[in-house]
């Protein structure tokens, strides 16, 4: 496992909670992009979506091959009621919840890291895999809420 992996994966929270805290109520709600979450649904996006990410990785190492169905984001944020959720609240929650995935990834032995299961979108994905995709995962929403910050909306 490369060593940047876990502090790494605990920075993203930290992150997404200090940018979450400097924007301001007026633009909580107003999306980043036409076609992308509003700050206020990226931090309960990333907080609902953390035990999903785990669940994925304890299925690749409970059952190997077992099948984890795609989730369509944006039909899960209005079934949630992401509009309703407290944005520091969440990035809170999200802090907790990568927490508990750490703590289940420092639990593992070497060969579970290379167990997998099958995303139907995705195909086979190794525990690795999920685990290094939660860091590319991180910096996608912590560019775009310094988007917001920067004001430019991208």
């Amino acid at each position: 496992m490369h060593p940047y992996l876990y502090p790494g994966l605990e920075a993203g929270p930290q992150t997404i909670r200090r940018l979450i805290r400097q924007i301001g109520p007026d633009q909580m709600d107003v999306p980043t992009h036409p076609d992308r979450f509003s700050p206020r649904y990226v931090v309960a996006h990333l907080a609902d979506w953390e035990p999903i990410s785990r669940g994925r990785m304890q299925t690749a190492v409970a059952n190997p091959g077992a099948g984890v169905p795609g989730i369509d984001e944006v039909v899960r944020a209005e079934e949630q009621g992401y509009s309703s959720w407290d944005p520091l609240e969440q990035a809170e929650v999200f802090i907790t919840r990568r927490a508990e995935t750490l703590a289940f990834l420092k639990s593992l032995a070497p060969e579970d890291w290379a167990k997998t299961s099958v995303h139907s979108e995705r195909g086979a994905m190794t525990v690795y895999d999920y685990a290094n995709m939660e860091l590319g995962h991180d910096l996608y929403h912590v560019i775009q809420l310094a988007s917001v910050l920067r004001g430019d909306g991208k």
